[in-house]
């Protein structure tokens, strides 16, 4: 008789309809299947061997969907801890994508460069969420992976290298891309700098990662500060129709707490106790009412981790939430300025601003579950916790508030109206349209309209 399998219980494969997904449940039911596939694929007994096959054949595929956010690890063997990386690279993607499609439209009225110069680099906002090849280029290149640096060292094999063995040469390799690296990591602000050996581990991966991570948070800061910008301007282009709705303003930012200076505090409070403290210190940061614990969907089951992967998590998450929960803010005023964004022809951002995180998996071709674990020996899951920031809903937006008016042949009477209602002819949408009076109540147009002439009519509030 043989031995029973190894059972795993495992959080449920979930796909959250919300707008702040939490990365604990995806990231610790990936790392332990992950692992427990490797132990059973090891295993001597051929019944174990067969089941860690299936699981292993289970995640090559998943892993194939989430290709464009694997870290590419180029030295360490942490399947983990990959894992974790991947999912939450999905997570971050998500916000980034919404950012770049409400972006788009607005650049379609007013002008926005899309260009991040930073750490020496020229990053294109809208490539970095949705050109994967650009993404995959970039990221090679800050690790000393790009093709200038392939062509360097080809161009050094046929010159000054060819004499040299093997051994040599992949010496002088890895010293070129480890400088490459090291440039670009020296450039990180400080909190970054992590996995330099302070806490006993130093490795070029995580640095690589340190570097992705700053990126991404830094082009989810600006294209907040764009749509936050271009709401401004458009505003301001068409002031008459938002004076006229009487349409609220955005409030909320900039926010009242900043993530590197929660990080740097809860650092300085311990930066005389033990390693154990300072994580401590840095679990228990409270933002918005949430812990940073909450924002993570709780623990991690780690069987191998590392005091500086432990703060890279939280400081990523942190300053991911800091970023989101602005995006959230801007979210929730959309809402509310719905009739303005209708009136002006940009009523399709609301679509994007309620595209909660499981329609943005589909959208990625990512299948609803995720994995199917059904075929899987000895596998049981469990309910995953309350998630945070449930989605927006479009029952919350607010009536109209004017009413779109197209034409017929020779028309002149445009409904009722008084001396405070507001018409705009959408042929130019900046100015009121004056050539009407009031008669009796009613908007009578100076000359009869022709077929299909537009206009709004905006009554007063």
């Amino acid at each position: 008789m043989s031995e029973a399998l190894p059972t795993l219980e495992v959080p449920e494969p979930e796909c959250p309809a919300v707008l702040l997904p939490t990365p604990a449940n995806l990231s610790n039911m990936f790392g332990d299947l992950a692992t427990l596939a490797e132990k059973m694929a090891l295993a001597e007994i051929e019944e174990w061997k067969e089941e860690g096959e299936k699981i292993k054949k289970i995640l090559d595929d998943v892993r194939k969907l989430l290709g464009p956010y694997d870290p590419k690890f180029k030295r360490l063997e942490m399947v983990e801890k990959e894992w974790e990386i991947m999912i939450q690279r999905l997570i971050e993607e998500y916000p980034m994508y919404i950012q770049s499609q409400i972006l788009q439209l607005i650049s379609k009225i007013i002008p926005i460069n899309f260009q991040l110069p930073l750490l020496g680099l020229e990053i294109d906002l809208i490539k970095l969420v949705t050109d994967r090849a650009y993404l995959n280029e970039l990221m090679a290149e800050v690790q000393g992976y790009g093709a200038d640096m392939e062509a360097q060292i080809a161009a050094f094999r046929e010159g000054e290298w060819k004499d040299l063995s093997e051994e040599e040469i992949q010496a002088k390799i890895d010293k070129l891309r480890g400088d490459k690296l090291e440039a670009i990591y020296a450039l990180l602000p400080d909190e970054y700098k992590l996995f330099m050996g302070e806490y006993g581990f130093d490795t070029a991966d995580f640095k690589g990662k340190q570097i992705a991570d700053f990126i991404k948070n830094e082009a989810t800061k600006l294209q907040n500060a764009l749509m936050t910008g271009g709401a401004t301007l458009l505003i301001d282009k068409f002031k008459v129709i938002w004076d006229a709705l009487g349409s609220p303003t955005l409030a909320g930012l900039p926010l009242e707490w900043n993530a590197k200076e929660l990080i740097n505090e809860a650092i300085e409070r311990a930066k005389d106790e033990s390693k154990e403290e300072l994580l401590k210190a840095l679990e228990e940061i409270e933002v918005a009412g949430f812990n940073i614990m909450d924002l993570l969907g709780g623990e991690f089951t780690d069987n191998v981790e590392t005091l500086e992967a432990k703060i890279a998590r939280i400081q990523t998450k942190l300053k991911e939430f800091e970023a989101n929960w602005e995006l959230f803010i801007i979210k929730t005023w959309l809402q509310k300025v719905k009739a303005f964004l209708d009136a002006i022809g940009l009523g399709a951002i609301l679509d994007w601003a309620l595209l909660d995180f499981c329609d943005f998996m589909k959208l990625m071709g990512i299948p609803i579950p995720i994995v199917d674990l059904s075929t899987l020996s000895g596998i049981t899951t469990t309910i995953a916790g309350a998630s945070i920031l449930p989605s927006l809903s479009s029952d919350n937006n607010p009536s109209s508030g004017y009413s779109d008016i197209t034409t017929t042949a020779g028309q002149t009477n445009l409904g009722s109206g008084d001396d405070d209602t507001v018409v705009v002819n959408k042929n130019n949408l900046e100015e009121a349209f004056t050539a009407y009076s009031i008669d009796d109540g009613e908007i009578i147009l100076d000359n009869p309209a022709a077929e299909n002439d537009q206009y709004i009519v905006i009554p007063s509030t």
